[in-house]
């Protein structure tokens, strides 16, 4: 009797152990391996997973760059800047700000005017160089917080094509510009205090970037 109890438990280890696991398992297997670095991101997910921010943040080796690697320098003398780490775990909703200009990997642009994700003359995506995502503006964000890096085509797992909430207009030949919004008409950001925002559109100095 003894023996058939312990017979029938084997079996049943056996056939558990042979049991395909489920999507879901494999993902969240996947996504540990894909974080093994460990890097901790402030927003969603809480540590960065690699192989989503791969196919988030790709860079499209297609487009048409006016400008590649350059820093935006505001009047004030500082220039955009953003922390790889101060997003969610695939590298989106990055706060811009506006710090002491140091020449970083995370204060340099590609101005994009032609590409995947921008087919609109007169206007370019301003694309981070160090994580590809894109300059987007969403007023439906808290203030403070409506001017982020987010995956340019304006979905997060990267599979967007094309979003009003990146683009911005574009003269060719410029290298002093506002940055006036596309999704927001008469919108322009602005350096208010110290703090990057938006404003309506007056040419003053506080809306004029340099590239550099």
């Amino acid at each position: 009797m003894y023996f058939s109890i312990a017979l029938s438990l084997l079996s049943a280890l056996a056939f558990s152990s042979a049991v395909p696991t489920s999507p879901r398992h494999v993902r969240l297997f996947s996504r540990q391996n894909a974080t093994a670095d460990g890097t901790e991101v402030a927003r969603a997910g809480g540590v960065l997973d690699t192989e989503a921010t791969a196919e988030a943040q790709q860079r499209d080796d297609t487009a048409t760059r006016a400008f590649s690697g350059v820093s935006l320098k505001a009047s004030d003398g500082t220039c955009l800047s953003v922390d790889p780490t101060a997003g969610d775990f695939r590298q989106n909703l990055i706060p811009v700000q506006t710090t002491a200009c140091d020449g970083s990997a995370n204060q340099k642009f590609d101005i994009i005017t032609a590409g995947k994700h921008i087919s609109q003359e007169g206007g370019m995506l301003v694309v981070s160089t160090a994580t590809q995502g894109c300059l987007n503006f969403d007023p439906r964000r808290a203030a403070g917080d409506q001017v982020i890096l987010f995956s340019c085509g304006g979905r997060a797992d990267g599979d967007g094509k094309e979003t009003d909430s990146q683009i911005f207009s574009f003269t060719a030949g410029q290298t002093s510009l506002p940055l006036a919004l596309k999704n927001e008409a008469e919108t322009c950001l602005n350096i208010d205090d110290g703090e990057l925002g938006s404003a309506e559109c007056n040419g003053e100095a506080n809306q004029d970037f340099t590239l550099e």
